[in-house]
């Protein structure tokens, strides 16, 4: 009896199994390169509208700080204008008075 072997079935299926792995190794690296470029692509977008969002929050609230250090200022006028009105609305009531 000849001893037929059968190593070289064995060899061909372990070789064909070690290049599927490898292609699918290779797959997955490359899957997770793009997944790893996508999110930094991401990552820097959000990071670039927080900064602009800070921006524009420091930009709007200097403006509510100018805007109402104009109102307090636009309030004291008011009042120095109606009493000033207050005075000349007497004055003029007394002078009315003074010439019936």
């Amino acid at each position: 009896a000849v001893y037929e072997s059968h190593s070289g079935n064995i060899v061909e299926t372990l070789t064909d199994l070690l290049e599927e792995a490898e292609s699918q190794l290779a797959a997955a690296r490359e899957k997770a390169t793009q997944d790893l470029n996508a999110f930094e692509m991401m990552e820097q977008g959000l990071e670039d509208e927080i900064k602009f969002g800070k921006k524009e929050m420091g930009e709007a609230k200097s403006a509510s700080a100018a805007a109402s250090e104009k109102k307090a200022a636009a309030d004291g006028d008011l009042e120095m204008t109606s009493k000033a009105l207050a005075t000349d609305t007497t004055g003029l009531a007394d002078l009315h008075h003074e010439c019936m």
